[in-house]
């Protein structure tokens, strides 16, 4: 005999149906908030990853681009201009490296079963990747503000100031490609081996970009298979900076986003299968 009271099966029924109903975006896109909030806080406290993708780009520009290359204009064939394309190749780097290296601390959180985790807690699939890609444009604004005030304390750029916050904005969202590649490079590698090939991918795009050195012809030829040269000429072609533009913007950023799209697409589908 069904000794179940009607009023009482009715209310499990409407609870059950309210449980399978789908968030409102705004819950989820608060728990998307707390995620980054809560990454960025933790890479901000982790000194051997906030100090220096936020204080050597800066050290980086003043050195080489203010004190040693500060009359470069007067000897170099590209004129004062050249003070310009200083200030965006040191720039560029401000945001290449949080994006790769952001990637040690996915391969970290891997090693430490954080992820598992993570996939048992009531929190969107995607929060994951989002706070990471949150949290390294986060960094790579603040290590790019610092170039700009440096750069427009020192007083050798002869761009405008307009032009200045359109490179530094484009910056900031190139950051996402670079990223893409450091959570492939965390989802396929240890916590003690992820810099190792961070390293390995980022010193030989820093050196062979031509974002601040010149190369010989015999490297010339290669800068455009780097993404760093894509994105410096994305952002100098979008701020009108028609002395170092070699290549259209919109083939620039076709580049990052097919970096960003097939990169970032095998992270995430390392990420499902392995964690």
């Amino acid at each position: 005999m069904n000794t179940t009271h009607p009023v009482t099966a009715t209310t499990s029924a409407a609870n059950l149906a309210r449980e399978r109903e789908p968030l409102p975006i705004s819950r989820i896109l608060r728990a998307y908030l707390k995620e980054a909030k809560f990454e960025t806080i933790g890479a901000l406290r982790t000194t051997g990853f906030a100090i220096p993708f936020i204080v050597v780009p800066l050290a980086i520009y003043l050195l080489f681009g203010v004190v040693i290359n500060g009359n470069a204009g007067s000897n170099s064939e590209y004129g004062p201009g050249i003070a310009d394309y200083l200030f965006s190749g040191f720039s560029v780097i401000a945001v290449v490296m949080p994006g790769i290296f952001s990637g040690v601390i996915l391969a970290t959180e891997r090693d430490g079963n954080l992820l598992k985790l993570k996939r048992s807690l009531p929190q969107p699939a995607g929060a994951t990747i989002v706070a990471k890609v949150l949290m390294s444009m986060g960094v790579a604004a603040i290590a790019v503000t610092l170039v700009v005030i440096a750069a427009l304390i020192a007083a050798k750029i002869t761009i405008s100031f307009a032009q200045v916050a359109i490179i530094w904005a484009v910056l900031i969202v190139g950051t996402i490609p670079f990223c893409a590649m450091g959570l492939l490079i965390g989802t396929l590698s240890s916590g003690s081996a992820a810099p190792a090939y961070g390293n390995l991918v980022f010193l030989p795009m820093m050196w062979l970009s031509g974002l601040f050195i010149p190369l010989p012809d015999s490297l010339e030829r290669w800068v455009v298979i780097w993404p760093a040269f894509h994105l410096n000429q994305l952002a100098l072609g979008l701020a009108g900076v028609k002395q170092f533009s070699f290549i259209p913007p919109a083939i620039a950023g076709a580049v990052l986003v097919g970096v960003t799209v097939l990169i970032g697409g095998l992270a995430i589908r390392r990420l499902a299968r392995v964690g």
